[in-house]
Protein backbone atom coordinates (compact mmCIF):
# COMPACT_ATOMS: atom_id res chain seq x y z
CA UNK A 1 0.00 0.00 0.00
CA UNK A 2 1.37 3.41 -0.97
CA UNK A 3 1.94 5.61 2.05
CA UNK A 4 1.09 9.27 1.45
CA UNK A 5 3.23 11.57 3.59
CA UNK A 6 1.85 14.94 2.45
CA UNK A 7 -1.11 16.15 4.51
CA UNK A 8 -2.35 18.21 1.56
CA UNK A 9 -2.31 15.17 -0.68
CA UNK A 10 -3.99 13.03 1.97
CA UNK A 11 -6.73 15.64 2.38
CA UNK A 12 -7.22 15.88 -1.38
CA UNK A 13 -7.43 12.10 -1.68
CA UNK A 14 -9.86 11.92 1.24
CA UNK A 15 -12.13 14.50 -0.39
CA UNK A 16 -11.80 13.60 -4.06
CA UNK A 17 -11.94 9.79 -3.69
CA UNK A 18 -15.51 9.78 -2.27
CA UNK A 19 -16.44 12.29 -4.94
CA UNK A 20 -15.17 9.95 -7.66
CA UNK A 21 -16.97 6.97 -6.09
CA UNK A 22 -20.16 9.02 -5.93
CA UNK A 23 -19.72 10.05 -9.55
CA UNK A 24 -19.30 6.40 -10.57
CA UNK A 25 -22.43 5.38 -8.67
CA UNK A 26 -24.34 8.30 -10.17
CA UNK A 27 -23.04 7.26 -13.59
CA UNK A 28 -24.36 3.73 -13.07
CA UNK A 29 -27.72 5.16 -12.05
CA UNK A 30 -27.67 7.52 -15.04
CA UNK A 31 -26.97 4.58 -17.35
CA UNK A 32 -29.97 2.69 -15.97
CA UNK A 33 -32.27 5.71 -16.18
CA UNK A 34 -31.01 6.59 -19.67
CA UNK A 35 -31.63 3.05 -20.87
CA UNK A 36 -35.15 3.15 -19.45
CA UNK A 37 -35.91 6.52 -21.03
CA UNK A 38 -34.53 5.46 -24.42
CA UNK A 39 -36.43 2.16 -24.32
CA UNK A 40 -39.69 3.78 -23.25
CA UNK A 41 -39.43 6.50 -25.89
CA UNK A 42 -38.53 4.05 -28.65
CA UNK A 43 -41.27 1.65 -27.56
CA UNK A 44 -43.85 4.44 -27.79
CA UNK A 45 -42.71 5.23 -31.31
CA UNK A 46 -42.84 1.53 -32.20
CA UNK A 47 -46.35 1.31 -30.74
CA UNK A 48 -47.33 4.40 -32.72
CA UNK A 49 -46.21 2.70 -35.90
CA UNK A 50 -48.29 -0.39 -35.00
CA UNK A 51 -51.38 1.77 -34.34
CA UNK A 52 -50.87 3.66 -37.60
CA UNK A 53 -50.99 0.34 -39.49
CA UNK A 54 -53.97 -0.79 -37.44
CA UNK A 55 -55.94 2.27 -38.51
CA UNK A 56 -55.41 1.30 -42.13
CA UNK A 57 -56.96 -2.17 -41.74
CA UNK A 58 -60.52 -2.52 -43.07
CA UNK A 59 -62.90 -5.35 -43.99
CA UNK A 60 -64.17 -5.27 -47.54
CA UNK A 61 -66.99 -7.71 -48.49
CA UNK A 62 -65.26 -11.00 -47.75
CA UNK A 63 -61.66 -10.09 -47.08
CA UNK A 64 -59.45 -7.77 -45.07
CA UNK A 65 -57.55 -4.99 -46.78
CA UNK A 66 -54.52 -3.15 -45.49
CA UNK A 67 -53.78 0.27 -46.92
CA UNK A 68 -50.40 1.15 -45.36
CA UNK A 69 -50.03 4.92 -44.85
CA UNK A 70 -46.61 6.30 -45.93
CA UNK A 71 -45.99 7.86 -42.56
CA UNK A 72 -46.53 4.63 -40.60
CA UNK A 73 -42.84 3.76 -40.73
CA UNK A 74 -41.69 7.36 -40.78
CA UNK A 75 -42.10 7.37 -37.02
CA UNK A 76 -39.21 4.91 -36.83
CA UNK A 77 -36.88 6.83 -39.11
CA UNK A 78 -33.48 7.75 -37.57
CA UNK A 79 -29.97 8.77 -38.67
CA UNK A 80 -28.85 5.21 -38.06
CA UNK A 81 -31.39 3.91 -40.61
CA UNK A 82 -32.70 1.01 -38.56
CA UNK A 83 -34.19 -1.92 -40.46
CA UNK A 84 -37.94 -2.18 -39.97
CA UNK A 85 -39.99 -5.36 -40.47
CA UNK A 86 -43.76 -5.85 -40.25
CA UNK A 87 -46.57 -8.20 -41.03
CA UNK A 88 -50.36 -8.43 -40.68
CA UNK A 89 -51.82 -11.81 -39.76
CA UNK A 90 -55.30 -13.19 -39.56
CA UNK A 91 -55.73 -16.56 -37.94
CA UNK A 92 -51.99 -17.23 -38.37
CA UNK A 93 -52.10 -16.38 -42.09
CA UNK A 94 -49.87 -13.52 -43.24
CA UNK A 95 -51.92 -10.98 -45.14
CA UNK A 96 -49.00 -8.67 -45.92
CA UNK A 97 -45.41 -8.12 -44.81
CA UNK A 98 -42.63 -10.53 -43.86
CA UNK A 99 -43.78 -14.13 -43.70
CA UNK A 100 -40.95 -15.26 -41.42
CA UNK A 101 -41.29 -12.49 -38.86
CA UNK A 102 -41.95 -14.37 -35.59
CA UNK A 103 -45.53 -14.36 -34.42
CA UNK A 104 -46.57 -13.64 -30.84
CA UNK A 105 -48.27 -16.29 -28.82
CA UNK A 106 -51.98 -15.73 -28.88
CA UNK A 107 -52.08 -15.65 -25.08
CA UNK A 108 -49.39 -12.95 -24.94
CA UNK A 109 -51.40 -10.43 -26.93
CA UNK A 110 -53.78 -8.36 -24.83
CA UNK A 111 -57.38 -8.51 -25.86
CA UNK A 112 -57.96 -4.84 -25.03
CA UNK A 113 -55.94 -3.60 -27.98
CA UNK A 114 -52.88 -2.50 -25.96
CA UNK A 115 -49.55 -3.20 -27.70
CA UNK A 116 -47.13 -5.74 -26.26
CA UNK A 117 -43.34 -5.75 -26.65
CA UNK A 118 -40.48 -8.20 -26.72
CA UNK A 119 -36.84 -8.41 -27.90
CA UNK A 120 -36.01 -11.30 -30.23
CA UNK A 121 -33.39 -12.34 -32.76
CA UNK A 122 -34.52 -12.04 -36.35
CA UNK A 123 -32.26 -12.58 -39.37
CA UNK A 124 -29.32 -12.86 -36.97
CA UNK A 125 -30.03 -9.41 -35.55
CA UNK A 126 -31.59 -8.34 -32.30
CA UNK A 127 -34.84 -6.52 -32.88
CA UNK A 128 -37.49 -4.93 -30.72
CA UNK A 129 -40.94 -6.19 -31.75
CA UNK A 130 -44.36 -4.81 -30.89
CA UNK A 131 -47.74 -6.29 -31.70
CA UNK A 132 -51.39 -5.50 -31.17
CA UNK A 133 -54.57 -7.56 -31.70
CA UNK A 134 -57.29 -5.71 -33.59
CA UNK A 135 -60.91 -6.79 -33.98
CA UNK A 136 -62.13 -5.65 -37.37
CA UNK A 137 -65.91 -5.48 -37.81
CA UNK A 138 -66.98 -8.24 -40.17
CA UNK A 139 -63.79 -10.31 -39.70
CA UNK A 140 -64.14 -13.72 -38.16
CA UNK A 141 -60.92 -13.53 -36.09
CA UNK A 142 -58.73 -10.78 -34.66
CA UNK A 143 -56.10 -9.27 -36.93
CA UNK A 144 -52.60 -9.15 -35.43
CA UNK A 145 -50.32 -6.26 -36.56
CA UNK A 146 -46.63 -6.74 -35.72
CA UNK A 147 -43.72 -4.32 -36.31
CA UNK A 148 -40.06 -4.99 -35.48
CA UNK A 149 -37.10 -2.59 -35.52
CA UNK A 150 -33.37 -3.15 -35.11
CA UNK A 151 -31.64 -1.55 -32.10
CA UNK A 152 -28.94 0.61 -33.68
CA UNK A 153 -30.76 3.90 -33.10
CA UNK A 154 -31.46 3.01 -29.47
CA UNK A 155 -27.78 2.27 -28.88
CA UNK A 156 -26.71 5.48 -30.62
CA UNK A 157 -29.09 7.62 -28.55
CA UNK A 158 -28.08 5.84 -25.36
CA UNK A 159 -24.35 6.26 -26.08
CA UNK A 160 -24.81 9.92 -27.00
CA UNK A 161 -26.66 10.64 -23.77
CA UNK A 162 -24.18 8.67 -21.65
CA UNK A 163 -21.22 10.40 -23.30
CA UNK A 164 -22.74 13.79 -22.60
CA UNK A 165 -23.65 12.93 -19.01
CA UNK A 166 -20.24 11.30 -18.44
CA UNK A 167 -18.42 14.35 -19.80
CA UNK A 168 -20.47 16.58 -17.51
CA UNK A 169 -19.69 14.39 -14.48
CA UNK A 170 -15.97 14.25 -15.28
CA UNK A 171 -15.93 18.01 -15.75
CA UNK A 172 -17.72 18.56 -12.45
CA UNK A 173 -15.37 16.20 -10.59
CA UNK A 174 -12.37 17.95 -12.13
CA UNK A 175 -13.78 21.39 -11.28
CA UNK A 176 -14.52 20.37 -7.70
CA UNK A 177 -11.02 18.88 -7.38
CA UNK A 178 -9.51 22.16 -8.59
CA UNK A 179 -11.63 24.06 -6.08
CA UNK A 180 -10.67 21.66 -3.30
CA UNK A 181 -6.93 22.29 -3.87
CA UNK A 182 -6.93 25.96 -2.73
CA UNK A 183 -9.43 25.06 -0.01
CA UNK A 184 -7.12 22.33 1.30
CA UNK A 185 -4.11 24.65 1.07
CA UNK A 186 -5.99 27.35 2.96
CA UNK A 187 -7.11 24.85 5.60
CA UNK A 188 -3.53 23.69 6.18
CA UNK A 189 -1.97 27.17 6.10
CA UNK A 190 -1.78 27.35 9.95
CA UNK A 191 0.27 24.15 9.88
CA UNK A 192 2.58 25.67 7.27
CA UNK A 193 2.93 28.79 9.40
CA UNK A 194 3.86 26.64 12.40
CA UNK A 195 6.42 24.81 10.24
CA UNK A 196 8.02 28.08 9.12
CA UNK A 197 8.19 29.32 12.70
CA UNK A 198 9.93 26.15 13.86
CA UNK A 199 12.25 26.25 10.83
CA UNK A 200 13.39 29.74 11.82
CA UNK A 201 14.32 28.39 15.23
CA UNK A 202 16.38 25.58 13.73
CA UNK A 203 18.17 28.05 11.45
CA UNK A 204 19.14 30.24 14.39
CA UNK A 205 22.76 30.13 15.54
CA UNK A 206 21.72 30.22 19.19
CA UNK A 207 19.21 27.60 20.41
CA UNK A 208 15.73 29.00 21.00
CA UNK A 209 13.89 26.97 23.62
CA UNK A 210 11.01 29.41 24.16
CA UNK A 211 7.63 27.58 24.17
CA UNK A 212 5.48 27.85 21.07
CA UNK A 213 2.36 29.92 21.67
CA UNK A 214 -0.49 27.41 21.88
CA UNK A 215 -3.15 30.04 21.14
CA UNK A 216 -1.72 30.67 17.66
CA UNK A 217 -2.31 27.12 16.38
CA UNK A 218 -5.54 25.30 15.45
CA UNK A 219 -7.31 23.28 18.12
CA UNK A 220 -6.37 19.98 16.45
CA UNK A 221 -2.65 20.81 16.70
CA UNK A 222 -2.65 22.13 20.24
CA UNK A 223 -1.93 18.72 21.87
CA UNK A 224 1.04 18.31 19.50
CA UNK A 225 2.36 21.79 20.36
CA UNK A 226 1.92 21.14 24.09
CA UNK A 227 3.95 17.93 23.78
CA UNK A 228 6.56 19.78 21.70
CA UNK A 229 6.84 22.50 24.34
CA UNK A 230 7.39 19.81 26.96
CA UNK A 231 10.15 18.34 24.82
CA UNK A 232 11.70 21.81 24.41
CA UNK A 233 11.77 22.19 28.19
CA UNK A 234 13.55 18.87 28.61
CA UNK A 235 16.02 19.76 25.87
CA UNK A 236 16.73 23.15 27.41
CA UNK A 237 17.44 21.53 30.78
CA UNK A 238 19.73 19.03 29.08
CA UNK A 239 21.65 21.73 27.21
CA UNK A 240 21.93 23.82 30.36
CA UNK A 241 23.32 20.78 32.14
CA UNK A 242 25.96 20.31 29.45
CA UNK A 243 26.87 23.98 29.61
CA UNK A 244 27.20 23.87 33.37
CA UNK A 245 29.31 20.74 33.10
CA UNK A 246 31.65 22.27 30.55
CA UNK A 247 31.99 25.45 32.59
CA UNK A 248 32.65 23.56 35.81
CA UNK A 249 34.97 21.08 34.13
CA UNK A 250 36.99 23.86 32.55
CA UNK A 251 37.82 25.21 35.99
CA UNK A 252 37.63 22.21 38.29
CA UNK A 253 39.65 19.82 36.13
CA UNK A 254 42.24 22.09 34.57
CA UNK A 255 43.39 23.57 37.87
CA UNK A 256 44.32 20.24 39.56
CA UNK A 257 46.00 19.07 36.37
CA UNK A 258 48.05 22.26 36.19
CA UNK A 259 49.13 21.78 39.80
CA UNK A 260 50.09 18.14 39.23
CA UNK A 261 51.99 19.07 36.08
CA UNK A 262 53.88 21.84 37.89
CA UNK A 263 54.92 19.60 40.76
CA UNK A 264 56.01 16.83 38.39
CA UNK A 265 58.08 19.33 36.44
CA UNK A 266 59.76 20.51 39.68
CA UNK A 267 60.46 16.95 40.74
CA UNK A 268 61.89 16.16 37.32
CA UNK A 269 64.53 18.90 37.75
CA UNK A 270 65.93 17.33 40.86
CA UNK A 271 68.47 14.52 41.10
CA UNK A 272 66.75 11.21 40.69
CA UNK A 273 67.70 7.75 39.70
CA UNK A 274 67.27 6.81 36.07
CA UNK A 275 64.19 4.74 36.90
CA UNK A 276 62.63 7.59 38.88
CA UNK A 277 63.43 10.03 36.10
CA UNK A 278 61.77 7.77 33.53
CA UNK A 279 58.70 7.46 35.73
CA UNK A 280 58.47 11.23 36.11
CA UNK A 281 58.82 11.69 32.35
CA UNK A 282 56.07 9.16 31.70
CA UNK A 283 53.86 10.88 34.28
CA UNK A 284 54.40 14.28 32.64
CA UNK A 285 53.52 12.85 29.23
CA UNK A 286 50.43 11.19 30.67
CA UNK A 287 49.32 14.48 32.26
CA UNK A 288 49.88 16.26 28.91
CA UNK A 289 47.76 13.66 27.12
CA UNK A 290 45.07 13.87 29.79
CA UNK A 291 45.03 17.66 29.59
CA UNK A 292 44.76 17.54 25.80
CA UNK A 293 41.98 14.93 25.97
CA UNK A 294 39.99 17.00 28.47
CA UNK A 295 40.35 20.10 26.33
CA UNK A 296 39.17 18.19 23.25
CA UNK A 297 36.21 16.66 25.08
CA UNK A 298 35.17 20.05 26.41
CA UNK A 299 35.49 21.56 22.95
CA UNK A 300 33.37 18.79 21.45
CA UNK A 301 30.74 19.14 24.18
CA UNK A 302 30.54 22.91 23.61
CA UNK A 303 30.27 22.47 19.85
CA UNK A 304 27.49 19.87 20.02
CA UNK A 305 25.59 21.80 22.69
CA UNK A 306 25.64 24.96 20.56
CA UNK A 307 27.37 26.96 23.27
CA UNK A 308 28.14 30.49 22.14
CA UNK A 309 31.53 32.13 22.26
CA UNK A 310 30.75 35.79 22.04
CA UNK A 311 30.65 37.42 18.61
CA UNK A 312 29.41 34.82 16.12
CA UNK A 313 31.52 35.87 13.16
CA UNK A 314 35.16 35.67 12.24
CA UNK A 315 37.62 36.32 9.41
CA UNK A 316 39.10 33.04 8.15
CA UNK A 317 42.15 34.80 6.74
CA UNK A 318 42.95 36.57 10.03
CA UNK A 319 42.50 33.34 12.01
CA UNK A 320 44.78 31.46 9.62
CA UNK A 321 47.54 34.09 9.88
CA UNK A 322 47.29 34.00 13.67
CA UNK A 323 47.61 30.21 13.69
CA UNK A 324 50.71 30.32 11.45
CA UNK A 325 52.35 32.68 13.96
CA UNK A 326 51.47 30.44 16.93
CA UNK A 327 52.35 27.08 15.41
CA UNK A 328 55.41 27.83 13.29
CA UNK A 329 57.83 27.02 16.13
CA UNK A 330 56.24 23.63 16.84
CA UNK A 331 56.10 22.78 13.13
CA UNK A 332 59.79 23.64 12.74
CA UNK A 333 60.68 21.55 15.78
CA UNK A 334 58.94 18.56 14.19
CA UNK A 335 60.64 19.12 10.82
CA UNK A 336 57.56 20.51 9.05
CA UNK A 337 56.75 23.80 7.33
CA UNK A 338 53.47 25.72 7.39
CA UNK A 339 52.27 27.53 4.29
CA UNK A 340 49.39 29.91 3.70
CA UNK A 341 47.46 30.47 0.47
CA UNK A 342 44.87 33.24 0.71
CA UNK A 343 42.99 34.12 -2.47
CA UNK A 344 40.87 36.88 -0.94
CA UNK A 345 40.37 38.62 2.37
CA UNK A 346 38.57 39.28 4.58
CA UNK A 347 36.52 36.08 4.38
CA UNK A 348 33.68 36.19 6.88
CA UNK A 349 31.99 33.11 8.35
CA UNK A 350 29.17 32.84 10.97
CA UNK A 351 31.41 31.30 13.64
CA UNK A 352 33.27 32.88 16.56
CA UNK A 353 37.01 33.35 16.12
CA UNK A 354 37.95 31.01 19.03
CA UNK A 355 35.96 28.24 17.35
CA UNK A 356 37.65 28.87 13.99
CA UNK A 357 40.96 28.64 15.87
CA UNK A 358 39.92 25.26 17.25
CA UNK A 359 39.14 24.01 13.75
CA UNK A 360 42.52 25.15 12.41
CA UNK A 361 44.44 23.83 15.40
CA UNK A 362 42.81 20.41 15.16
CA UNK A 363 43.49 20.15 11.43
CA UNK A 364 47.11 21.26 11.68
CA UNK A 365 47.73 19.09 14.75
CA UNK A 366 46.22 16.15 12.86
CA UNK A 367 48.54 16.76 9.90
CA UNK A 368 51.62 16.98 12.16
CA UNK A 369 50.60 13.89 14.13
CA UNK A 370 50.39 11.80 10.96
CA UNK A 371 53.77 12.84 9.61
CA UNK A 372 52.96 15.75 7.34
CA UNK A 373 56.09 17.71 6.40
CA UNK A 374 54.52 20.36 4.17
CA UNK A 375 51.22 21.69 5.46
CA UNK A 376 49.31 24.35 3.54
CA UNK A 377 46.27 26.31 4.73
CA UNK A 378 44.08 27.71 1.97
CA UNK A 379 41.36 30.37 2.11
CA UNK A 380 39.01 31.29 -0.75
CA UNK A 381 35.49 32.54 -1.28
CA UNK A 382 32.71 32.91 -3.80
CA UNK A 383 29.72 35.19 -3.77
CA UNK A 384 27.81 32.97 -1.31
CA UNK A 385 30.38 30.55 0.12
CA UNK A 386 33.61 30.70 2.10
CA UNK A 387 36.09 27.84 1.85
CA UNK A 388 38.87 26.72 4.18
CA UNK A 389 41.15 23.78 3.41
CA UNK A 390 44.21 22.22 5.00
CA UNK A 391 46.41 19.90 2.91
CA UNK A 392 49.46 17.88 3.88
CA UNK A 393 51.87 15.45 2.24
CA UNK A 394 51.63 12.76 4.93
CA UNK A 395 50.65 9.12 4.43
CA UNK A 396 47.01 10.03 3.82
CA UNK A 397 43.93 8.68 5.46
CA UNK A 398 44.70 5.48 7.40
CA UNK A 399 42.73 2.39 6.36
CA UNK A 400 41.10 2.25 9.80
CA UNK A 401 39.62 5.72 9.21
CA UNK A 402 38.58 5.45 5.58
CA UNK A 403 35.08 4.12 6.33
CA UNK A 404 34.38 6.33 9.36
CA UNK A 405 36.76 9.31 9.34
CA UNK A 406 34.70 11.42 11.77
CA UNK A 407 34.14 8.71 14.38
CA UNK A 408 35.30 9.63 17.88
CA UNK A 409 38.50 8.26 19.37
CA UNK A 410 39.60 6.77 16.04
CA UNK A 411 43.38 7.04 15.54
CA UNK A 412 45.47 5.51 12.82
CA UNK A 413 48.66 3.53 13.45
CA UNK A 414 50.74 6.25 11.75
CA UNK A 415 49.90 8.78 14.46
CA UNK A 416 53.00 9.94 16.35
CA UNK A 417 51.43 12.60 18.56
CA UNK A 418 49.44 12.65 21.75
CA UNK A 419 46.13 13.08 19.97
CA UNK A 420 42.85 11.84 21.38
CA UNK A 421 41.15 10.83 18.13
CA UNK A 422 38.61 13.63 18.53
CA UNK A 423 40.08 16.23 16.17
CA UNK A 424 38.01 15.50 13.07
CA UNK A 425 34.88 14.99 15.18
CA UNK A 426 35.30 18.47 16.65
CA UNK A 427 35.95 19.97 13.21
CA UNK A 428 32.77 18.42 11.80
CA UNK A 429 30.64 19.47 14.79
CA UNK A 430 31.87 23.08 14.63
CA UNK A 431 31.44 23.27 10.84
CA UNK A 432 27.87 21.96 11.01
CA UNK A 433 27.10 24.40 13.81
CA UNK A 434 27.90 27.24 11.40
CA UNK A 435 25.80 25.67 8.64
CA UNK A 436 28.85 24.32 6.83
CA UNK A 437 30.15 20.97 5.67
CA UNK A 438 33.39 18.97 5.73
CA UNK A 439 34.88 16.90 2.90
CA UNK A 440 37.98 14.68 3.08
CA UNK A 441 39.99 14.09 -0.08
CA UNK A 442 42.96 11.82 -0.69
CA UNK A 443 44.94 13.21 -3.69
CA UNK A 444 46.62 10.74 -6.03
CA UNK A 445 50.03 12.10 -5.13
CA UNK A 446 49.43 11.26 -1.46
CA UNK A 447 48.60 13.17 1.65
CA UNK A 448 45.25 14.40 2.85
CA UNK A 449 43.16 17.46 2.10
CA UNK A 450 40.35 18.50 4.45
CA UNK A 451 37.98 21.05 2.95
CA UNK A 452 35.36 23.04 4.83
CA UNK A 453 32.64 25.19 3.28
CA UNK A 454 30.70 27.85 5.18
CA UNK A 455 27.98 30.35 4.34
CA UNK A 456 29.80 33.58 3.59
CA UNK A 457 28.91 36.71 5.57
CA UNK A 458 30.03 40.31 5.25
CA UNK A 459 32.33 41.66 7.92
Amino acid sequence: MVRIRSLTTRLLVALVAPLIVSAVLIGIGDAWVTQRVVDDTSDRLLAGSVRAIAESVTFETDHIEVDLPPWAFGLLDSPQRDSVFYNVRESGRVLTGYDDLPDFDREAIAADGEPVFRTVVYQDRRVRQSAVALRVPGAAAPVVISVAQTLESRGAVRNSLMTTVGAIEVGLVGLVALLIWPAATWSLSPLDGLRRGLAKRSDARDPDFAPVAVGDVPNELQPVVVAFNSLLGQLERSVDGVRRFTADASHQIRTPLAIVKTHLAVLAKGKRTAADQDSLTDALEAVDRLQRLIEQLLALARAEAGETDGRQQADLAACARSLIDRWSRRATAEGATLGLLIEAEPVGVPLAAPLVDQILENLVDNALSYGGRTIVIGISQTEAQATLWVADDGPGLPPALQQRPFERFMRGPQSSGQGSGLGLSIVKALAERAGGDVVLEAPLEGGLRVGLSFPRISL
